[in-house]
Parts: C-alpha cells; sequence; structure tokens
C-alpha cells in the first residue's frame, strides 16, 4: 500500500514552491527596475540634451542682445559725451551714498 504524503511533506512542498514563486518576482522585479532605469536614463539624457541646446540658444540670444544694448550705449556716450559724464557721476555719486548706510 501506497503511504500517503505527511503534513510535514506537504508543507515543505508548499514552502519550496512559495520560495519559487518569490524568486520569480524578485527576478521580474528586478528586470522592471532595470528597463525602468535604462527608459529613464534615456529620457533624462534626451531632456538635458534638449535644455542644453535651448539655453545655447538663449545665451546666444542674449549675446547678440548685450553686444546690440553695449553698441546703443556708445553711440549714445559719442552722440553726448558731457551729458553720458554727467549721468555717470550722478549714478556713481547715488550708489555711494546707498553704500554708505
Amino acid at each position: 500500500m501506497a503511504r500517503a504524503a505527511t503534513p510535514r511533506t506537504n508543507s515543505q512542498a508548499e514552502l519550496a514552491q512559495i520560495r519559487a514563486q518569490v524568486s520569480d518576482a524578485g527576478v521580474q522585479l528586478s528586470d522592471i527596475l532595470s528597463r525602468a532605469k535604462k527608459d529613464g536614463t534615456a529620457l533624462a539624457e534626451a531632456e538635458l540634451t534638449e535644455l542644453q541646446k535651448r539655453v545655447e540658444t538663449l545665451m546666444a540670444d542674449l549675446k547678440v542682445q548685450g553686444r546690440e544694448a553695449l553698441d546703443r550705449v556708445e553711440e549714445t556716450v559719442k552722440e553726448h559725451p558731457t551729458g553720458s559724464l554727467l549721468a555717470a557721476f550722478a549714478a556713481g555719486a547715488v550708489i555711494s551714498l546707498l553704500l554708505r548706510r
């Protein structure tokens, strides 16, 4: 007559099955996290590249605008040297007074 499985043997088999399932779930989670990390890194790199391009464009625009403003100031100084000198002196005096306080 065949011997029936004991409760202990059934428990061990169930425990082994649960361990295998937990191990499989761990492997699947690890794979998901690896893919998410790769996708996240690629997305972050793409966003960073796009941001870098926008910053470079902005800096180029600011450089052009700064050059234009400097040219306008130089032209104004050339056209009105005395007024420009007085304005610079007044601005320096005001800044000096503000810094003393």
